[in-house]
């Protein structure tokens, strides 16, 4: 989970800096590690969602 997480969010930094490299001549560095700090956070909760939880675990132990 958290090597996918770090790679989706490498190919978001490596996109907008090549992007930013090529349209805008200038890159923004500040704004392109926000979206890739972004990026890895919200595939992290993502990832974290899609597991069930066990709601009679603790229904057992009483």
């Amino acid at each position: 989970m958290l090597k996918n997480s770090i790679i989706i969010a490498l190919f978001f930094f490596v996109g907008f800096t090549i992007s930013d490299l090529i349209f805008n001549e200038k890159i923004q560095w500040i704004d392109n590690i926000g979206v890739s700090v972004f990026t890895f956070l919200i595939y992290c909760f993502w990832e974290w969602s899609k597991k069930p939880y066990d709601w009679n675990k603790n229904k057992s132990a009483r």
